[in-house]
């Protein structure tokens, strides 16, 4: 039996997607409160406090449900995204309860903003088990004396694997194509900062529009690409391809392909056969990193009702028959 390290590296890499997350929406706080109190921006240090206890309080949750789980001895990865996500939603519970925020969220929009650090929530805790790693559990005298006795070998697998089909991998790299959409509005700040007279203004709208992007993008695009994960991991299985670089090859020349078909119909498009197929890489090396292998399925069962057609394809008697001579 084995359960999940503790691990501040993999604690890290958890929190990456809640502190993305939690930036989004005090960005759409402050964009807000220009609205309802153009004079009243809050101060830099009470935004940094707040987002350092918002941050705080999530890692202290996602630790404590690492906790749990190892005392529960759970290691798999699925039910660390589900503790993520339940964690998140609590945080954010205790946030809205106590008044952690900069404005409260609009009558009718509690739970539906609150589904976004609860998906981000279970994305961490999926990080949190893959990148902790596993140690082996204490055992029993009984299990001691069964595991160390001479003449047993050690548990190993020699057989045919294939990448494994994971939801979250799919999920996680589904969200590329957001995460670098995302990354081409900080290329205008510059721009905007010149642009304003009012230099407060111009702070503002340059964080509101990655944040923005942010949202768009993953409205629009996350099922498309989730879709096209599927594919592209199919079409890698059925090529028997399971390192990153393969993956990686698959996904580049698929969407280079899908977005050169689509530039015939919109020819606008045609500026972004490059990007997606870098984009389309990224994805596939991201989904082999987080999939996994698995053995290959067992071939079905052969109904047999006569022991003589039990004859394999390479015997003599596949490939030519006797011959009777009749009178």
């Amino acid at each position: 039996m084995y359960l999940v390290k503790n691990s501040p590296r993999a604690l890290f890499a958890a929190l990456i997607p809640l502190a993305i997350v939690e930036a989004v929406l005090l960005v759409y706080a402050i964009a807000s409160g220009q609205v309802t109190d153009p004079v009243g921006v809050p101060a830099p240090d009470q935004i940094l406090m707040l987002y350092a206890g918002r941050m705080a309080m999530n890692a202290a949750l996602l630790f404590a449900g690492h906790m749990v789980l190892r005392q529960w001895t759970v290691s798999s990865r699925l039910a660390y995204g589900l503790m993520g996500g339940v964690m998140a939603a609590v945080s954010y519970g205790i946030a809205i309860r106590n008044h952690i925020q900069l404005a409260a969220p609009g009558d009718g929009t509690v739970m539906t903003i609150g589904l976004l650090p609860t998906i981000a929530g279970m994305i961490g805790g999926f990080l949190y088990g893959q990148f902790a790693g596993l140690s082996p559990a204490a055992r029993t005298a009984a299990e001691a004396s069964a595991a160390d006795s001479p003449g047993k070998p050690p548990l190993a697998f020699t057989g045919p694997v294939r990448v494994r089909t994971s939801f979250a991998g799919i999920v996680i790299a589904a969200l590329m194509p957001t995460v670098l959409a995302t990354l081409l509005p900080y290329t205008l700040v510059p721009l905007l900062m010149n642009g304003f007279g009012d230099k407060s203004t111009a702070h503002i709208f340059a964080a509101v529009i990655p944040a923005q992007t942010f949202m768009v993008m993953m409205a629009i695009s996350v099922i498309p690409a989730g879709i096209f994960m599927l594919c592209v991991h199919h079409v890698a299985r059925a090529m028997s391809r399971r390192n990153a670089w393969g993956y990686a090859a698959i996904g580049g020349i698929a969407a280079f392909a899908c977005t050169l078909l689509l530039a015939f119909a919109v020819p606008l498009l045609a500026f972004l056969v490059v990007p997606a197929a870098f984009c389309g890489a990224v994805m596939g090396a991201i989904y082999r990193r987080f999939a996994g292998l698995e053995p290959m399925p067992l071939p079905e069962a052969v109904i047999a009702t006569d022991p003589n057609t039990l004859v394999g394809a390479d015997h003599p008697s596949r490939h030519q028959h006797g011959v009777i001579l009749s009178n």
